[in-house]
């Protein structure tokens, strides 16, 4: 295996198939960013009480900030009391696979010009039901990776 480099472009010339061994590229916050601006389904790691759990959810990307909406439940009320987070996203293109994971502190967003400034309120979700719990995650640590696989 090849050792990571960091990518500063993503391109389609990033994703050309070399022949060799599995490469891992280390991505730069922007390419991250990128990756996370064109998905809208990741994954919501948070501690609990209990120990953690993940949540599968719809999600926004907007000037490095992400935001998702929430129905009431349990998962509000443990962010109430653990606010650190991690969030998954992953994708492929035809030729490799990537991972973004997003480190960072979970808030809801306490004002109606907060929520309209984050164009939130009109996020489609999978599930139905009123979601009217909106939260910000503002990151702390940013961190993606693109894997080409083997031949």
């Amino acid at each position: 295996m090849t050792s990571p480099r960091i990518a500063t472009e993503f391109s389609a010339d990033e994703v050309a198939h070399t022949g060799k061994a599995a490469e891992t590229t280390v991505l730069d916050g922007a390419a991250c960013w990128r990756l996370l601006d064109g998905e809208g389904i990741g994954r919501l790691a948070i501690s609990t009480d209990d120990g953690a759990d993940i949540f599968p959810l719809n999600y926004l990307s907007r000037h490095a900030r992400l935001y998702f909406r929430s129905a009431p439940g349990s998962k509000i009320v443990e962010l109430t009391k653990h606010p650190r987070v991690a969030f998954e996203v992953d994708g492929r293109t035809l030729l490799a696979r990537w991972s973004v994971v997003v480190r960072g502190t979970v808030r809801r967003l306490g004002s109606e010009p907060e929520i309209l400034r984050s164009g939130i309120e009109n996020l489609q979700t999978w599930q139905p039901g009123e979601k009217f719990n909106y939260f910000e995650i503002q990151p702390e640590q940013v961190s993606g990776r693109f894997i080409r696989p083997r031949d």
